[in-house]
This record gives structure tokens, sequence and C-alpha cells, in this order.
């Protein structure tokens, strides 16, 4: 029988199974009881059959020697010592590069001898000199149905006993006067496997009727026929329904995401020599595949540095009037059209002091610059290789962490803030859409050209007053109902020549840190738009997060709001 074919479902379960056994080996190393234990034998015992059915045979050798040993755990002929689960953690690892070499070359194999051999010597430790002898006969109390709960009905909770003895046939009758209990069946919720890519293609499609929608829209408005008009609105009312659906199809929760970071805080921590207690909140909150995908990076920088830069060992912390363990909470919630992730430590907080002499020895700043704000600070340690640490460990200190996050979150279409305060700890902030494929805009007409803005950002808008012009240290200020904002005009951005005279339009933009304003020639409506990714070419402005193509069929470049700032 030709097992490749099921090669792909196994790869997805195998992937369940670890984070399972990861999941549980967690639990147990903060005391968990013997429930985990059998969590955990029960998502080898899965793997082994898995992999011995598809003719794995690395794969299926470890899990056996693996679950040889946890069998000892689970009947508790052995302890769960830091040194049996350090080495478990280990066998767990290499069961993962087993899985992920089997994934690139089914005919590859790992050698696993080493650790097989370290798992038997284990299990012999703790096995005992010898077993009881078995009983020929076994008893399994039985408890009368009519007596019982609907749970102990399904764990089977005995008071009553059968014996069944070898050689002869097993009966047993309920006493007399009981009746059997009944209950009815529960139907769960049914499910299908959907490979990501048909999702994606889904998607795509989607988003080229949506194009279509609007153009049919519009050409339904130019022939001012009552008929078409009707037609065009069902037909735009169906396409929106099921844009809403393949659109909840591809939600996640983010907690897929978040659920392989707490062995990460784990390694971590240890290597470090730091105690961290990790706490993930809202990890219900669903996003789009597309964007959970992309997060897992940014996140996994900013856990990284947190353990490394802002959480003291247990003797700094100590002597700071800390407890010894740090608290460390990776957090999601949903904001508007937005998905909101943060990462806060209870740790040093940032030396901004520090940052600062780093800045002006490298000329980043002025000598004569005495602080910093926040955006300034979280700019200057998101530049490439910028770092104040004293010296660089296998976890950071290359000045590249957050580098990458800010480019990620960036090209994103998010928004990366810091707030931190010098030794009470730091929160790291990243704000993305909740899905990256189709977004509501508002379209803005420049120099010629029209531009799509995505309303996430925007507070309002408003036709521009001479008389709410004025000017503050040499920049242009606009007031907003009693609050003087910086304003910033679209057409300089562009490198286009200046309007004449004051006439625009205006966008009041709500970066999180700050408020300012965008200055366009003219808005010309709301659309929804279809996110077109794209590299920009060299010497292009870093304003722009994609492209569209508008209802008439034209492309659109749309704007990023924090590169317009």
């Amino acid at each position: 029988m030709n097992t490749q074919r099921y090669a792909d479902l196994f790869r997805a379960e195998a992937r369940e199974r670890l984070t399972e056994m990861n999941n549980a080996l967690l639990a147990i190393e903060r005391g968990a009881g013997a429930e985990r234990v059998t969590e955990l034998f029960r998502a080898v015992h899965n793997m082994k059959g898995m992999s011995a059915a598809m003719g794995y045979q690395s794969i299926r050798d470890l899990s056996h020697s693996l679950e040889t040993l946890l069998d000892k755990l689970r009947r508790e002929e052995s302890t769960p010592t830091p040194a049996v689960i350090d080495v478990l953690f280990e066998a767990v690892d290499l069961l993962e590069s087993a899985v992920v070499l089997v994934s690139a070359n089914p005919d590859g194999a790992l050698d696993v001898s080493g650790m097989v051999a370290a798992l038997e010597a284990l299990a012999m430790e703790s096995s005992p000199e010898e077993y009881p002898s078995l009983q020929p006969t076994m008893e399994w109390p039985v408890q009368s149905a009519a007596s019982a709960t609907p749970a102990q009905v399904r764990r089977f909770t005995p008071t009553q006993s059968t014996r069944l003895t070898p050689g002869k046939e097993a009966r047993f009758t309920p006493p007399l006067g009981t009746r059997t209990a009944s209950f009815p069946m529960v139907e769960g919720k049914r499910s299908v496997r959907v490979d990501t890519q048909r999702l994606d293609t889904l998607m795509t499609l989607v988003g080229e009727l949506v194009i279509a929608r609007g153009r049919l829209a519009e050409l339904s408005r130019k022939a001012n026929n009552a008929e078409l008009t009707e037609v065009v609105t069902q037909a735009s009312r169906l396409v929106g329904s099921l844009q809403d659906e393949i659109t909840k199809s591809r939600m996640v929760p983010v907690g897929q995401a978040f659920e392989r970071f707490d062995r990460l805080v784990r390694d971590a921590s240890h290597e470090l020599g730091k105690q961290v207690s990790f706490e993930m909140r809202g990890t219900d909150i669903e996003v789009d595949k597309s964007v959970l995908d992309e997060i897992g990076e940014p996140v996994m920088h900013l856990l990284r540095n947190a353990i490394d830069h802002g959480v003291g060992t247990p003797a700094e912390r100590k002597k700071a009037g800390k407890p010894p363990v740090a608290r460390l909470v990776l957090s999601a919630e949903r904001e508007r059209s937005a998905v909101v992730i943060s990462v806060s430590d209870d740790g040093r907080g940032v030396d901004t002091d520090k940052v600062l002499v780093t800045a002006r020895a490298r000329g980043m700043v002025g000598s004569d610059r005495a602080t910093l704000n926040e955006a300034e600070l979280l700019d200057l340690l998101a530049r490439p290789g910028f770092s104040t640490a004293d010296k660089v460990s296998r976890i950071s200190g290359r000045g590249v962490g957050l580098d990458v996050v800010a480019t990620k979150v960036r090209s994103l279409g998010g928004l990366l803030e810091i707030v931190t305060a010098r030794g009470k700890g730091t929160t790291m902030i990243v704000r993305l859409p909740v899905t990256l494929a189709i977004v509501q805009a508002l379209l803005a007409r420049t120099a010629g050209e029209v531009y799509a803005l995505p309303i996430s950002n925007v507070v309002e808008t408003f036709v521009l007053s001479p008389s709410a012009i004025s000017f503050e240290q040499g920049r242009e200020m606009i007031e907003v109902r009693g609050e003087r904002l910086p304003a910033v005009r679209l057409r300089a951005k562009l490198g286009c020549e200046p309007r004449e005279g004051d006439a625009g339009h205006v966008a009041v933009l709500d970066l999180s840190d700050r408020k300012l304003t965008l200055v366009v020639d003219e808005f010309i409506g709301q659309h929804e738009v279809v996110v077109k990714q794209f590299d920009p070419a060299r010497g292009m402005p870093q304003i722009f997060s994609g492209a569209t193509i508008l209802p008439n069929g034209a492309p659109a470049l749309i704007l990023d709001a924090r590169g317009v700032a």
C-alpha cells in the first residue's frame, strides 16, 4: 500500500500530538498531577501508532522508548525529577526533528539510537526488581445503571463486582428490580480538514468578485436601468454574504500561534538562569489565518527580548525588592477592526539614559538631546544593529530582534508601540488588521492620482479651512476641535508640486501614540478594497502598504498611515 498519499494528514496530526506533548510536559514540570502524565502518554502512544502505520521506523522506535518510560511514571514506579523531565523535553524535540525530516524526505531517517538508549536506561533504573505474579482471576466492579448519574456511567464508577475466570464464558446479569438507564446521544459539530491553500485560493477569487462587483455597480449607476440595478443589488448582496462566510472560515484563534511560546519561554529562562511565570490571555481571539501565520516571528522576538533584557535574575530582582519569579504576560484583544497583541513584563524597564548615550555615540541623535519620548525611543531601538546589551548572548544582543519586529509589523499594515517605566517593566504593543485580504478604505485624489487610505486609522474627515492653519516652530499645524495637530501634506510626501492656495480635504489619523492630520486634494468616497501585496521599487517613498484595483478597473496604491507620519 502506498502510504505517502497520507503524508500530509500524518504531518498535521503529528504537529497536534507534538503540541500536546509539550503542553503536558510543561504542566508536569509545574507540578501537575497524574492526569497530565496520562495525557502525555496518550499523545506519545498515538504518535507511535501513526508512525508505525506510515512505516517511519525511527519515529516509531523513539515513541516506543518514550512510551515505556512514561508508563513507569504513569504507574508511579518512577518520579518525574527535573533530570527526567529534561530528558523528556529532549526526546520530544528529537521527535519533532524526526517528523520534520520525514516531511521533507519520506525516505529519510534520523538516528535516534542515542536517545532510545537514554530512555531505556531511565526506564530500567525505575523498574522494580520483580513484578507481583498475575492472579488467574480479574475483577471489574460494576454499578447499577439505574442508580448512576450520566457522568458516572461514562466514567464507569462501580460498587458491585463480577468475577471473570480464565477458560469460562463471562456473563453479567443486572440485579432484579433495576433497569438500564438511557441517555440521548449528543451529536457534536462535524468538521473536515481543508488545505489552507484552498482557502487562500477562495479568498483570492472572492477578492476578484468584490472588484468585479464594484465595477458592475459603477456601470449600473451609469446605465440608470431599474431592472439592471435590482439584479446588481441582489448579486452584490450574495457576493457580500459569500465574502463574509469565506472570511469566517479563515478565522482561527490566536492560541494556535501562542501555544508554542510556553515552551520557548521555559527554555530561554532556564538558559539565562531566570525564573519566569508565563501567562497567556485572550487566546480565543480570532484573526485571519494569513495574519496568524505572520505574527509568530515578531512575538517570538518580543518574548526573547523581554526575558533577556527586561527580566532580571532572582538575585537582581530580590535586590530591587521584587519577588524572584518574574511575570511575563502575552495577551490578545480585539479593538475595532484590529487585533492588539501585547507582551508585558515586570522587569527592569528600558534604560532611556543608556539608550540616549548609545544613540549619541553613534550619531543617531544630537549631542544636546537630553530626553526621548516613547516614539523616539522605539524608533532608536528598532533600528538595525542598535543594541544596549553589554554582551551578545545566544538569545539576543545583536540589535536584530526589534528591527525584525518593526519591519514585519509595518509590512502587515500594523503599528508597533512601547510603554516602559524604569524599574517597573515594559509593554510592547503590536496592532494588526484582523484580515489582510479586504479592508474598508477612503479613496483620496491627489495630484491627479487616486490613493486608498484604510479607515482603521481615520478618526474623521473635513474640508480644510485656511483659518485652521497655523505654524509652530516652523511646522504646519491644523486646529481640530480646539486641538492643534501636526499636518502632513500628501503632495509633499509624493514629491509633487504644492497646490495653489490652502484648499484641500483633511483626514485625522489616530496612530495610538499620537494624532496627526493628512491633507489631500479631495476625498472621492469610501470603498471596500482588495489588498495586493507588492515590493516597492527602489527609491519609492516608504508610505505604501500595498495596491488595489478600483471599481473603474484602474490600479491604486494603499497608503500606510505610520509611513505617512
